[in-house]
């Protein structure tokens, strides 16, 4: 069974050097590259993090360097050692659980009770400006048709999402520049699964932990708790369950995890898989009005959590996917949406003035002709290079 713990991550501050490094991480058993690891010069307070190719780019500076996963054993390299290398590898957690076990543990009375009585006491709730980074990768027919990665300043009233507000008050773009973007045509006379997108208002409802553990609490049933593995400072619980809305299953949590601080009074890192078996819905698209019919077959949520310097915490990154089917007479497209947000820094108590993007078109459909960036935060894999670089 795979072993996760969560890792206090660094605030990472992506400012631009005239000398940096680029490299790859390596899991030390399977040899293969390792997704989502974080490095940083932890005296500097600069970091960066690695794609889905394990590769990395860093500013090259004379300081110790830390390597952090929440699948890997943290490490530490010296200067001398990491700047002499082009591969570092990492050590899988295996056999390092304090205790295994299988349980009847409440769930949603400790996710109940993080709601009621700690979450104003773990979560930072003020407003703040979040500077990040946001790529989206989108599919249809299992190849490439839109990539694109931004900077942009995402403000946040108080990262509690509540339903009684509009999204678009409680959040605000501003987009700062485009590190690349390719976007393939589309024919608007036809239907087509390449002109579908997620809405940006569900995609900041989602990025909002207490909404998430909110729709657990009052809309899950099914809970099979299938283990909890414990740590000196975490709790790592995996478990299945099954969401029903007006007496109607919409869809089931599999092979899920929600990793709690050693107490369970806070949430340090979630993970949702969400399977659907839903019916058909019939549509009418919105460029051609052409009608069609969709269904949403899987839904995934991961959320990682860093602390603040007042110990409070916050959000370290959020990637949202989904898969879907479109079909007309004519076709049937599947889809799939990715898409990752990676915050850089917060800056508490600020707030954005005014966007340059209108929060209800979809992201794609928003990106500016003139801005433009050679500064690349998060670097390409093979298959987005070479996405980028072909004449389709």
């Amino acid at each position: 069974m795979k072993k996760i713990t969560f890792l206090t991550i660094l605030f990472f501050n992506l400012t631009v050097f005239s000398q940096s490094k680029e490299f790859v991480l390596i899991d030390s058993v399977s040899k293969t590259p390792i997704d989502l690891a974080q490095i940083s010069y932890p005296a500097l307070e600069i970091g960066s993090i690695s794609n889905k190719d394990g590769r990395i780019r860093i500013p090259l500076k004379e300081n110790d360097i830390f390597i952090s996963h929440i699948n890997y054993v943290e490490k530490t390299f010296t200067y001398k050692v990491f700047s002499k290398k082009d591969t570092l590898f990492l050590n899988p957690k295996e056999n390092q659980l304090d205790e295994i076990v299988i349980t009847n543990l409440d769930l949603k009375d400790k996710i109940s009770n993080i709601l009621k009585n700690t979450y104003l006491e773990k979560y930072s709730t003020k407003r703040a400006i979040n500077k990040s980074t946001y790529k989206e990768v989108f599919r249809v027919n299992d190849s490439l048709n839109r990539l694109f990665q931004v900077q942009l300043d995402w403000w946040s009233k108080n990262a509690l999402f509540k339903g009684n507000k509009p999204i678009d008050k409680q959040n605000i773009i501003n987009l700062k520049s485009v590190d690349f973007s390719k976007i393939q045509k589309i024919d608007t006379s036809l239907v087509s699964g390449k002109g579908a997108s997620v809405k940006n208002e569900d995609f900041f409802k989602f990025i909002n932990l207490n909404f998430l553990l909110e729709i657990f609490k009052n809309l899950s049933s099914d809970i099979v708790v299938k283990s909890i593995e414990k740590e000196k400072n975490s709790i790592q619980v995996y478990f299945d369950a099954t969401l029903i809305q007006n007496d109607r299953k919409i869809y089931d949590y599999k092979n899920s995890l929600i990793v709690f601080n050693a107490d369970y009074s806070a949430i340090n890192y979630i993970k949702l898989n969400m399977v659907y078996n839903s019916d058909w819905i019939k549509d009418i698209s919105t460029k051609t009005k052409i009608p069609y019919q969709r269904k949403t077959t899987f839904n995934s949520l991961e959320l990682s959590f860093k602390k603040l310097k007042n110990e409070k915490l916050t959000l370290n990154y959020f990637i949202f996917e989904v898969q879907g089917v479109i079909k007309t007479n004519e076709i049937v497209d599947t889809v799939l949406s990715k898409q990752s947000l990676f915050i850089s820094e917060s800056i508490l108590g600020k707030k954005i003035k005014k966007s340059n993007i209108d929060f209800y078109e979809s992201f794609y459909e928003n990106l500016p002709s003139d801005l433009k960036t050679n500064d690349v935060k998060i670097l390409l894999t093979k298959e987005e290079k070479k996405f980028l670089n072909s004449d389709k």
